[in-house]
């Protein structure tokens, strides 16, 4: 296709130059009829030129643009409409047909527009000034510039989506698995089942039997629960009696509620039934500062939860030090008995205990456990 470009000299020139999209018309000579008309070309209308000479040139210039011009925006529209189309194939679940689309995309970007970022700049102004205002052309739009300045990247996104929702599948079936069968895992343990029961003294009339819903008010696990809620979990399981058991219990509970998030069938995370998140909350305080420290394995696991959980404010150096004077304390009094005597102590206060779980408590080693308990 040519275009034909006249000047605004007084001379009146013509130019005459092949139509290229991002060119700069600077092209070898047309044959127009019988002249040869270079670009550039010098028609001076008061030497041999008359003027209706001139006009005719003009008009058939004119109109071999006007021809040109629909013909090129025939086809770049099908190259657009090519190009949206190979977009689409971005989100497949092939990744060779993915591979495929980018590589096709990528030569007609080239072939059309001179590049592969000016090809999708261009399809996503035809899509807004298709649907202007409309959501989805906003979005379909932005998610193209996004593509043209980082080429692939969705098809990477995709990629990463169907990764992720692969390994979800995986951790839902092991999870299945490991309860025995999706109405086991579905089905509320002995302790859930004893929180949920005492729970429904709390709930709102007509709520008793949903497990889900709040208590006292109370439903979100980010917030402190109500004296009354608080008292209630409490007393419905028995209390940990030490720091470890508070950790082991709040580690118990966040397993569980990654169980049932991965079996669950709605559109976001199951969580726990109201009671059991707020035993949850209150297990995980136990953990991080209401019980005191007892012994190595308790300051051991108070640090475990400051190291992986505590915030930047402090508080976590003014509960260590408070384990640490207090441990310091309970060892110093012990000091009388010996470690001898503490073994007996712990053994016979806690005969299940085996012998390396009452070393770990005094520092020592489990074959020095042995020989103390040999000795009687």
């Amino acid at each position: 296709m040519w275009i034909a470009l006249l000047s605004t000299c007084s001379d009146d020139r013509i130019q005459l130059a092949p139509f290229v999209p991002g060119g700069d018309y600077h092209k070898p000579a047309l044959s127009l009829g019988t002249a040869e008309l270079n670009v550039n070309a010098k028609v001076d209308c008061g030497r041999g030129v008359s003027q209706s000479q001139k006009t005719r040139l003009w008009n058939g210039a004119t109109m071999a643009d006007d021809s040109g011009n629909n013909a090129s925006r025939e086809r770049e529209a099908e190259a657009l409409s090519l190009l949206d189309r190979l977009f689409d194939r971005y989100e497949s679940e092939d990744a060779a047909a993915q591979d495929t689309a980018l590589t096709a995309a990528q030569s007609l970007c080239h072939a059309v527009w001179g590049g592969y970022t000016a090809g999708f700049e261009a399809l996503a102004h035809k899509i807004e000034t298709d649907s202007p205002g409309t959501v989805e052309s906003a979005l379909r739009s932005l998610r193209l510039r996004e593509e043209a300045t980082d080429p692939g990247c969705l098809i990477r996104a995709a990629r990463h989506r169907r990764e992720k929702l692969e390994k979800r599948e995986a951790d839902r079936a092991a999870v299945i698995a490991r309860y025995g069968d999706e109405a086991t895992a579905r089905t509320a343990t002995s302790s859930e089942a004893r929180l949920i029961a005492a729970g429904r003294s709390l709930a709102d009339p007509g709520d008793e039997d949903d497990p889900q819903a709040p208590l006292s008010g109370w439903n979100l696990p980010w917030h402190e629960p109500p004296e009354s809620l608080r008292t209630l979990v409490a007393t419905a399981l028995p209390p940990p009696s030490n720091i470890v058991a508070a950790r082991d219990e709040c580690l118990q509970w966040e397993q569980r509620k990654r169980d049932l998030d991965l079996i669950g069938t709605g559109p976001g995370p199951a969580g726990l039934p109201t009671a059991c998140a707020a035993r949850h909350w209150l297990v995980e305080r136990m953990w991080r500062c209401d019980l005191s420290a007892t012994g190595p394995a308790d300051l051991i696991a108070r640090l475990e939860y400051w190291v992986e959980r505590g915030g930047d404010d402090g508080s976590g150096y003014r509960t260590l030090l408070d384990d640490l004077t207090s441990l310091a304390g309970a060892m110093l009094r012990s000091s009388e008995g010996g470690s001898h005597a503490r073994i007996l102590r712990l053994k016979a206060e806690n005969p299940d205990w085996s012998l390396a779980r009452i070393g770990q408590e005094l520092g020592i080693s489990r074959q020095a456990v042995h020989k103390h308990l040999k000795r009687g």
